[in-house]
């Protein structure tokens, strides 16, 4: 799905609404102190913030909005990070079927962007789990918690043998790569374990949104395990990211049970 599935990329099937009820103790990364120190820019102009809004449609009906953040940047261990956020809500409509409320969180060190972390809390009707983890650095491991849909609380950990993406901080780090047609990139991600996420390049096409019309790149990440954009492995994604500096993502298309979700980019804000 995509709203669980929107970033490898943002995030239906009809099912009662389910609510959350209960929360993961605090994420160790609430309230960290805004840094004041400058950033390199490893988009273009990002400097202080950046929002992309998005409306999702399943086939021709919109379904809701989505909005991807570079919110802030916040101290960790002293370093720079950027706070990451991706937030997916379903509109009116298809709540009466199938209410979603989604946000992602992940923190991006400015530096050299691995990431120091993530939190998400996903509720897609019936559908329901919250989870945190921390990249210690430092102890070279990862530790966190997860709820599920029962809201049982249980922990995991496991080693960082080098640095590591998790799904949402990836979205960012390929837009820091150099996007050519025909090329393969490779990332090393976490979420709960460590795995290899392969992002394959297509050709150049132009697309046209109300942000604009533009050429883009056509990406599809090839994910072996949860993602962003696609909620099970062997679902198709598609990403057009426009061919130039900045790298936007224009349009996500995932597939899901019936047809596809797609994401639409409506306006780009730099704060």
């Amino acid at each position: 799905m995509v709203f669980r599935a929107l970033a490898l990329a943002l995030t239906l099937a009809f099912c009662p609404a389910a609510r959350a009820e209960a929360d993961l103790p605090p994420h160790p990364f609430e309230g960290l102190a805004l840094s004041t120190a400058a950033v390199p820019a490893f988009i273009p102009g990002l400097v202080r913030g950046e929002v992309l809004e998005y409306e999702l449609y399943w086939g021709i009906i919109k379904v809701g909005k989505a909005f991807l953040k570079a919110e802030s940047v916040v101290l960790i261990s002293s370093r720079p990070a950027w706070h990451l956020v991706l937030e997916a809500r379903s509109n009116s409509f298809i709540e009466k079927f199938y209410k979603v409320e989604d946000r992602h969180e992940s923190w991006l060190d400015a530096a050299d962007l691995r990431s120091h972390g993530y939190y998400k809390k996903i509720s897609e009707g019936g559908h329901f789990f919250n989870e945190w983890a921390v990249f210690d650095w430092a102890a070279s491991k990862f530790y966190g918690k997860k709820m599920n849909r029962k809201r049982v609380v249980s922990d995991f950990e496991g080693p960082l043998e080098k640095p590591v993406n998790d799904m949402l901080s990836a979205v960012y780090r390929v837009r820091s790569m150099r996007l050519e047609p025909g090329a393969t990139m490779n990332l090393d991600v976490n979420t709960k374990r460590n795995w290899a996420l392969t992002i394959k390049a297509g050709k150049r096409e132009k697309i046209e949104t109300d942000y604009g019309k533009k050429k883009c790149v056509i990406l599809e990440p090839l994910v072996g395990d949860e993602g962003l954009f696609v909620a099970k492995a062997g679902r198709r994604m598609l990403i057009w990211v426009t061919d130039d500096e900045l790298k936007v993502p224009m349009v996500l298309k995932a597939e899901i049970a019936l047809g596809s979700i797609t994401g639409r980019l409506k306006k780009r804000t730099v704060q």
